[in-house]
């Protein structure tokens, strides 16, 4: 066997650094664990992060599964979730992740409006891997949720088929919830009161980031409201203590029961139309921008899939 080099003893041992380096890296990013060979470029990523509370976390062994599941009856059905094979995906909590998908969702994870259209809506669950086998066993419940729904529609969705209720592009979109939800024989559910009209220019750089309500002209500087603002946003409250309503936002109520609380917040059409970095997206549920395209998991083990609607009559059991 020929010797060799000095140099090229270094150049090999360089090399095997290298890809030690960047396999840590990979593993500790996250990984998918059904298929550990390259699966190709993903159709859609998903970001976000695990949440949980304190004394639901080990300490020495905060390894957290995800796995990506669909409705199976639409978006009125978020207590009948169908686990999409190849989704499984390791984790930790508080920490944040990237969730490459690989595979569009099966025929089985669509659902049909009563017009013909398609579209899958679902959300990301997590578990613990108690076994360690790297899938999720029958005896190892889901222990929580994400925040947010995703949706794949093929095709444009109109006004009357789309979950948001407003018209849906083909696409993958995560949205926020609840969302308004056609009721399942096609009917719209009856109109809420009508907001203002936001007609006027007001001198507020409404959207854009800030530290203080000095940043904002006319505007307040919010930092959390129904969830984290990062970087904080320039919007208007409501009403507004000048009267002023933007030209170009939109209203943000506070969903909770007997909630006051209203921002007028950036009209948007695509997530480029807000000049944000993530997770500022233009949320497809009311058309604004907003900070909702990171999946907060929460898990605690205790509570049932919410619903992807808005408070509708009980369902009957399927």
């Amino acid at each position: 066997m020929a010797p060799v080099s000095r140099e090229g003893m270094t150049h090999s041992m360089l090399l095997r650094g290298l890809a030690s380096v960047l396999a840590g890296a990979a593993l500790a990013c996250g990984d998918t664990l059904v298929d550990k060979t390259y699966s190709g470029t993903p159709v859609f990523t998903v970001r976000g992060r695990v949440v949980a509370p304190s004394d639901y976390v080990d300490e020495e062994d905060a390894e957290v599964f995800l796995a990506l599941l669909w409705s199976q009856g639409g978006p009125e059905r978020a207590d009948r979730l169908m686990e999409q094979p190849g989704t499984v995906y390791r984790t930790a909590f508080f920490r944040s992740f990237e969730m490459p998908l690989f595979d569009e969702p099966g025929s089985e994870h669509f659902y049909t409006t009563p017009s013909g259209a398609r579209y899958a809506i679902g959300r990301l669950g997590g578990f613990l891997d108690v076994n360690g086998n790297g899938k999720r066993d029958a005896s190892e419940p889901f222990g929580g949720y994400a925040q947010q729904a995703l949706i794949r529609a093929p095709e444009a969705l109109s006004a009357k088929d789309s979950p948001t209720g407003a018209p849906l592009r083909a696409g993958w979109h995560i949205v926020s919830t609840p969302l308004t939800c056609p009721s399942s024989n096609g009917a719209q559910p009856p109109p809420g009161p009508a907001d203002p009209v936001a007609d006027e220019e007001c001198g507020v750089p409404i959207g854009a980031g800030c530290k203080k309500d000095s940043d904002c002209g006319g505007g307040v500087c919010v930092l959390n409201f129904l969830g984290e603002w990062s970087g904080g946003a320039c919007l208007i409250p409501e009403p507004p203590p000048n009267g002023c309503r933007q030209r170009g936002s939109v209203l943000l109520r506070d969903t909770a029961p007997d909630a006051q609380t209203a921002y007028w917040i950036k009209a948007c059409t695509v997530s480029e139309d807000c000049d944000r970095l993530h997770p500022y997206q233009c949320d497809q549920q009311i058309r604004g921008c907003r900070p909702t395209a990171e999946n907060v998991v929460d898990i605690n083990g205790r509570e049932p899939p919410r619903s992807f609607c808005a408070a509708q009559a009980p369902l009957p059991p399927q």
